[in-house]
């Protein structure tokens, strides 16, 4: 394919046409240089000025929904305030841009100029709620959106935005019919905007939220109650469980605690007001034709205006209105009858023929009586129902009590709430024959004790108090029962509590029995569901004594493991002073004792966080005193142990068994990674304790001296920092900071272990201590003590005293070294800059002439500028061609044609114009084979090229694109003959897919090889072949390494990553008699043919690059770490670079790698890495974190020369 099929490039007007078709165009829109060319076309648009410049325009946004990009380049906002209707009109169409810094005003402005569209509405919806930034549950806050202060905006909004906002509602909820977006609006306006308006600007906008009202009843969240049936469960099973998920349902649900939205409009305006302008809407209801959502519009609407005298005063046209919904069968009915249940049970029937026709609904159509599958509320409907009308319910008694015992017997739930209501409890007990009522529910009680429990609410209003005793027998059984359809809520145990609270006192053996069962019964329910609507205020008001208590806690512990549930109901009775100080501790002594007893960490870590969770309510020094030598096991729960030292009251006296248990940690030799894990462990709880911010209190500085004293003492004794790496040494040294003085005897014993240490670890530690200024330890940098001094003054006071006289460009030399150093922080050379204008200009310089990668963490929303207090002012040396794109297009060109390196991994449609005077350095990654076109137009621009890197490893081959690569070397070579004096070629071995390619591979090998001939001192030449399998195409299709002798004599670089046994089997070293380096991927093990192929005489190999897998505390890593010892005794080799998988490296883990390299007198240089990023990798591995060199060095402190300030425009000083 070539480039010009998706663009024409015209050379004499210099611009680009559109080709039709949005698929190409959405190809070259990758391309930023490209799209620069586009994007100018903005610049030359006129708002409705229907010439040329406006056609293009239109074709671009057309094709190019890239809305990002046109916002990142002042593009976007600049046409939206054009009031150019068509233009405006394509902007609406456009995906929707999630951007809150785009001004609300611009959006709302250019509605009035277009048609509203679903994605203005989304987009203007997105942006309002980040002005909030509300990322938690919608549900959770309507909950208690009153009474909540995180939601609660440090600055108050503007008048004006919440007057836009309503706006952008009312036009979007209007026009666009977006449930989801109005429903956001609605919660918005209405929960969290009142707590962050002042009262003047809630008044003044009282108009504007008095139009939300009749929106606030179509699209709030107050009907939110689902429409769910079980029908047609057949088996006896699903009928069980659809039992038990109907009576979970009723048990969760919560009735009429829906989330009242006209909270704050009745609170600031009144309800007065609200009640009016409610009616106005009921009104306009009713003139308008009626679907599905206006009548859950109406619900809504009923079941905010219960209390109203409008209501109350118009109640048989809104029942009419009901039954119609009803009737209909329109929308959620469920919800419907769960508002209609609400006023049956404040107003009644109003008409007997609703009674009649909501009867047959329910029994008829829905067929509550035969199914027992239905949503809960259609039978708390059917009993609100028959509450109102206690003539037909006493009448049809006998028949209405079998038809709920014929059902499970978690049914009884609706029949007790039944028999609880007012209105039938008054007519059974007055009906003249109440006898036989209640002979009615008595034998359903008999049925079973669950029976019985689930009606112990009615028993115990029907009998008189001294009856209680007898009715224990007959439903005791049920509280300990585990049936699956028995559901245990609070309307199963409230009733037992409040027959145990009425026996006590005068059976109080019965009464114990009973209330031993259900609190053991209650807290198991606790334990096993956390979702469960059982909770800890069930139980409070029944627990009035010492013993009640004791027998809580007693379960609690044996029991519950939800350490959040126990220190409530600890709080809850510390709260109400009914128990001690000595009560509290004697439980909390056996909690710790119960939970180190088994040395189990999760009972461990409930027991911490129980402490944790009390520590402000009550004081716990004796039981953290027993746990601190303890600590250092449980780091997972650094935090908390943390809060509990910090709580202690003597904590000099309590922190002693915590640094004991550091002390304590057998050192040795073999064993340091242990010793290791415990430093940092116990750092990190040490750092929380002494110098966090978050620290809960103020440490005395006679403690924290007593305390660092015990610390540096007890190290310095029984441990030997030369055998600690530096990380864990410099963690000690800052132990000794906090003190004024050392002992004698402890300054001689540092000093012994100081002179232990190589010259490099002493550097490195007085280089330490001089920075962090430990006082008591500047003695070792005394040459009359140590017989070592390193004098850190003498390079700084060189600099000080010659700096009014040191020449601009050693300073810029200077500045450069520290700029282009890879441990340089972007957040560095910025301090570097504002030393003086000299110190940035040296910096900008930098840029210019250095290799620098640009800040990744930088959002690329923030575009790189060229300004004058740009570091990119004078140039950029190197870029990646995708980097680009943080550049304005109208720089964009200019920064590209004078790069001096570039690196293009991205698809390139762009074709080089004119000659790129500056490219030395060139590296290409190709994964788009339509690139290739635009990379040969490239190269026969450029004639100064020092380096040039090809990659065709992602792409398949074929015999265009071998042309193309043919085509592309010759020209490399043509015009860079003088200059060019390194190229690498890297192709994959599985895209050989026909012997016909691989003459056309060999032509290019052959140019490669004749410039090598003619140039034989200057330039260098790199032919990778790639083994990375990353797919089952790839391990089925790979090709026979004998057919293909030729390219693999030519290959020099071989990468294996991934690989199979089909590969490995064909690796023989006659086919590879000009390999030189190679990179290998180490899973588990070094295969035997693998390392027998690179032992061979044949392979003359001088380079060896291992990427290891295994952990290095497994026994995989030890037997390849045998393996990668073994071949690292290949004769001849020079370079040695291993990467290991490791989140910290350890001499033990390198130490036998030196001495093995060692050994190996060819080997010029070796380099150990630690890696830790994904495994899953693809291509060539890059991400690198070097941790040790040879020598073996390890001084992360090389490159940092302080904090810079000026002391004139053009001159330094450090200090």
């Amino acid at each position: 394919m070539d480039t010009l099929d998706i663009v024409q490039y015209s050379e004499s007007f210099n611009e680009i046409e559109l080709q039709y078709g949005r698929y190409n165009f959405n190809q070259a829109r990758y391309d930023y240089m490209l799209m620069s060319k586009f994007l100018k076309w903005f610049d030359e648009y006129q708002p409705n000025c229907h010439n040329q410049q406006h056609s293009r325009v239109v074709k671009v946004l057309n094709a190019f929904p890239d809305v990002m990009m046109l916002y990142r380049k002042s593009i976007y906002q600049k046409l939206l305030e054009s009031k150019d209707s068509t233009i405006i009109e394509i902007l609406f169409r456009l995906p929707p841009l999630n951007e809150s810094t785009l001004p609300l005003s611009s959006l709302l402005d250019a509605s009035n100029y277009a048609n509203v569209t679903r994605n203005w509405y989304n987009m203007a919806t997105s942006m309002i709620m980040q002005i909030y930034s509300i990322g938690r549950n919608r549900e959770e806050i309507e909950k208690d959106f009153t009474t909540r202060s995180d939601l609660i905006r440090e600055k108050k909004f503007s008048f004006q935005t919440i007057r836009e906002t309503i706006q952008i509602f009312l036009k979007g909820v209007i026009v666009t019919h977006s449930e989801e977006n109005s429903e956001k609006l609605i919660f918005y306006l209405c929960l969290l905007t009142f707590q962050n308006l002042t009262r003047d600007d809630i008044l003044e906008l009282k108009d504007d939220y008095m139009k939300l009202i009749p929106h606030v009843y179509k699209y709030s969240s107050s009907s939110r109650i689902k429409s769910i049936s079980f029908t047609g469960l057949d088996r006896k099973s699903e009928r069980i469980e659809s039992n038990l998920s109907i009576a979970k349902r009723y048990s969760h649900r919560v009735q009429s605690q829906q989330p009242n939205y006209l909270y704050y409009l009745i609170q600031y305006y009144g309800m007065d007001i609200i009640e009016k302008e409610s009616e106005i809407f009921y009104l306009d209801w009713k003139s308008k034709p009626k679907d599905h959502s206006e009548y859950t519009t109406l619900f809504t609407f009923a079941q905010y205006m219960i209390d109203s005298q409008y209501i109350r005063d118009n109640l048989q046209v809104l029942y009419n209105y009901f039954w119609l919904a009803i009737e209909s069968n329109f929308g959620n009915y469920i919800y419907y009858l769960n508002i209609w249940g609400n006023y049956i049970e404040r107003y009644g029937i109003v008409q007997p023929k609703y009674f009649d026709n909501l009867r047959d609904f329910l029994i008829d159509k829905r067929k509550i009586i035969i199914t027992n599958s239905l949503h809960p509320t259609l039978y708390e409907f059917y009993n609100s129902l028959l509450s109102a009308n206690t003539q037909y319910t006493i009448s049809n008694f006998k028949q209405i009590v079998t038809e709920y015992a014929n059902k499970p017997y978690n049914f009884m739930v609706y029949l007790n709430q039944l028999l609880m209501k007012p209105t039938i409890l008054q007519a059974i007990k007055t009906s003249d024959n109440s006898k036989q009522l209640y002979k009615e529910i008595k034998d359903v009680g008999s049925m079973s004790p669950v029976h019985y429990c689930y009606l112990l609410e009615f028993f115990m209003a029907y009998k008189k108090v001294y009856e209680y005793p007898k009715m224990i027998p007959k439903f005791i059984d049920a509280i300990n029962s585990n049936k699956k359809w028995l559901i245990k809520d609070e309307s199963f145990f409230a009733p037992i509590l409040r027959f145990y609270s009425l026996i006590k006192i005068k059976n109080p053996n019965e009464a114990n029995q009973l209330f031993e069962k259900t609190i053991r019964s209650f807290i198991k329910v606790l334990e096993s569901c956390k979702n469960s609507t059982v909770k800890l205020d069930i139980i409070y008001p029944y627990l009035n004594d010492i013993n009640e208590i004791t027998y809580l806690f007693k379960l609690t512990k044996q029991i519950l493991n939800d350490s959040d549930q126990y220190i409530e109901i600890f709080k809850h009775f510390i709260d109400l002073d009914q128990i001690d100080q000595k009560y509290i501790q004697e439980n909390l002594d056996a909690v710790v004792e119960m939970g180190f007893k088994y040395n189990n960490y999760n009972h461990i870590s409930r027991t911490l966080k129980i402490l944790d969770g009390l520590n402000r309510y009550t004081n716990l020094d004796s039981q953290i005193l027993k746990l601190t030598n303890q600590f250092l096991r449980w780091s997972g729960n650094a935090t908390i142990i943390s809060n509990l030292l910090s709580s202690l009251l003597d904590i000099s006296s309590g922190y002693e068994g915590f640094v004991d248990s550091l002390l304590s940690i057998y050192f040795s030799t073999i064993n340091i990674s242990h010793v290791v894990y415990y430093i940092n462990t116990f750092d990190s709880i040490h750092q929380k304790v002494f110098y966090k911010n978050s620290s809960p209190i103020d440490i005395f500085q006679q403690d924290i001296i007593r305390i660092h004293n015990q610390l540096v003492r007890g190290i310095i004794n029984k441990w030997n920092l030369v055998d600690l790496p530096l990380q864990s040494i410099q963690i000690i040294l800052m132990y000794f900071k906090p003190l004024k003085s050392l002992e004698t005897l402890l300054q001689d014993k540092i000093l012994k272990q100081f002179k232990s240490f190589d010259i490099t670890s002493k550097k490195c530690i007085l280089r330490y201590i001089k920075k962090n200024e430990i006082r008591v330890l500047e003695y070792l940098n005394d040459f009359n003590l140590t017989g070592f001094t390193f004098d850190h003054y003498k390079i700084e006071q060189n600099i000080n005293n010659q700096t009014p006289y040191v020449q601009n460009l050693i300073i810029q030399k200077f500045v450069s070294f520290i700029a282009r150093d890879k441990s340089t922080k972007p957040s560095d050379n910025l301090l570097l800059s504002l030393v003086s204008k000299l110190f940035f200009k040296s910096v900008c310089l930098t840029f210019q002439h250095y290799k620098i990668k640009l800040p990744q963490k930088l959002p690329d929303k923030y575009q790189l500028s060229r300004g004058m207090w740009s570091f990119m002012s004078l140039g950029c040396y190197h870029l990646n061609y995708k980097d680009l794109e943080r550049f304005h297009y109208q720089d964009v060109e200019d920064i590209f044609y004078q790069i001096s390196s570039l690196t293009i991994q991205n698809p390139m449609t762009y074709l080089v114009e004119r000659e790129m005077s500056n490219l030395t350095h060139l590296k290409i990654e190709i994964r788009f084979e339509m690139s290739l076109s635009c990379i040969l137009q490239m190269v026969e621009h450029c004639f100064k090229l020092q380096s040039f890197q090809l990659s065709v490893s992602s792409i398949p081959l074929n015999s265009i694109i071998i042309t193309l690569i043919d085509n592309i070397i010759q020209k490399l070579i043509t015009n860079n003959t003088s200059t060019l004096n390194q190229l690498n070629f890297g192709y994959s071995v599985f895209y050989i897919t026909s012997v016909d390619l691989i003459e056309p591979m060999e032509a290019i090998f052959e140019q490669i090889t004749n410039h090598q001939i003619s140039n034989p001192t200057t330039f260098k030449n790199q032919i990778s072949l790639n083994f990375i399998t990353d797919n089952s195409y790839e391990r089925v299709n790979f090709p026979n390494l004998v057919s293909i002798r030729s390219l693999t004599t030519s290959c020099t670089h071989l990468i294996l990553q991934n690989y199979y046994d089909n590969i490995l089997n064909q690796l023989k070293p006659n086919l590879f008699l000009n390999l030189r380096s190679i990179f290998i991927q180490i899973d588990y093990q070094l295969s035997l043919d693998i390392a027998h192929f690179i032992m061979s005489p044949e392979i003359e190999l001088e380079s060896l690059t291992i990427l290891c897998y295994p952990n290095l505390n497994t026994i995989d890593y030890q037997r390849v770490s045998h393996q990668i010892l073994e071949v690292l005794k290949k004769p001849k080799l020079q370079k040695v670079k291993i990467i290991l998988y490791a989140e910290q490296l350890l001499p033990e883990h390198i130490n036998p790698i030196f001495s093995v390299a060692n050994q190996n007198h060819t080997i010029k240089s070796i380099k150990i890495y630690k890696y830790g990023f994904n495994k899953h990798v693809s291509g060539h591995f890059k991400n690198y974190y070097e941790v040790y060199k040879s020598p073996c060095v390890s001084d992360d402190h090389q490159f940092t020369f302080g904090d810079f300030h000026p002391i004139n425009n053009y001159h330094f000083i450090k200090y």
